[in-house]
């Protein structure tokens, strides 16, 4: 488990609980090679500085914003957006879905479900 700090200014009190190294599928033809933390606030990808220069985005989620953590299973059909392997999917509550290339994939899904906050019930 390493807990480097994201390039992006942390809140007053936030912490990192974990960090991997990822690939964000950010269409159908690329995956931007980077890495990914999971706070006690938000789930954050960062692209490595190659993958910055040649336009890899930033992405970032409040916790409370995601919907579903699973995975998805291998598409060719993104061959060159990490479909090769099965990805992490994170859809956020206005239905939006996001894809990551990472090792040891089930226990990532397992580490930031674990990191959500319940869910109000009633």
């Amino acid at each position: 488990m390493t807990r480097r700090t994201p390039n992006v200014p942390l809140e007053p009190g936030e912490r990192v609980l974990d960090s991997w190294f990822a690939n964000h599928s950010q269409h159908a033809q690329r995956a931007t090679g980077g890495r990914m933390w999971l706070t006690d606030r938000r789930l954050h990808f960062e692209p490595h500085g190659l993958d910055r220069a040649l336009a890899g985005r930033t992405w970032s989620v409040r916790l409370e914003e995601i919907a579903e953590v699973g995975t998805t299973p291998v598409d060719l059909r993104h061959f060159f957006g990490g479909g090769l392997r099965r990805r992490l999917r994170v859809v956020l509550r206005d239905g939006s879905e996001w894809y990551f290339v990472l090792n040891r994939l089930r226990t990532r899904v397992e580490t930031i479900r674990a990191g959500l906050p319940p869910r109000a019930t009633g």
